[in-house]
């Protein structure tokens, strides 16, 4: 049987690795497998680099129902860009990419959340 001194305990060590923010829970417990290190080309941090998280890309990353409104409206944002007849074509490829990356994720909150999509 767990007790609840043993729930606490595991609780407190994975709140040290846990990093919250508007659009994923980073799970950053090896910094070998984070993407924003990698992308910074440096191995070793004690948290999180924020400002380079590709947390579509990241497997420390998780997206959740309480983020589901950044990326809707992330993806809201990149159809009115890719309408829009002053986006230059080059622009739109990169827009289009963000716009899928977008509706990838949130289908997979959907799915997780037991929506029907």
């Amino acid at each position: 049987m767990v007790t609840d001194r043993q729930i606490e305990l595991l609780l407190k060590k994975k709140a040290s690795v846990l990093h919250l923010s508007a659009a994923n829970y980073c799970w950053f417990e090896d910094p070998a497998k984070a993407l924003c290190l990698k992308l910074a080309g440096t191995r070793s941090a004690a948290a999180p680099l924020t400002g380079l998280c590709d947390s579509s890309r990241c497997p420390q990353a998780t997206h959740h129902i309480v983020h589901r409104s950044v990326w809707q409206t992330t993806a809201d944002n990149g159809a009115v860009l890719m309408a829009s007849p002053r986006i230059p074509a080059g622009e739109k490829d990169r827009l289009r990419a963000e716009h899928e990356r977008s509706m990838r994720v949130l289908e997979e909150i959907d799915t997780a959340a037991g929506k029907a999509g």
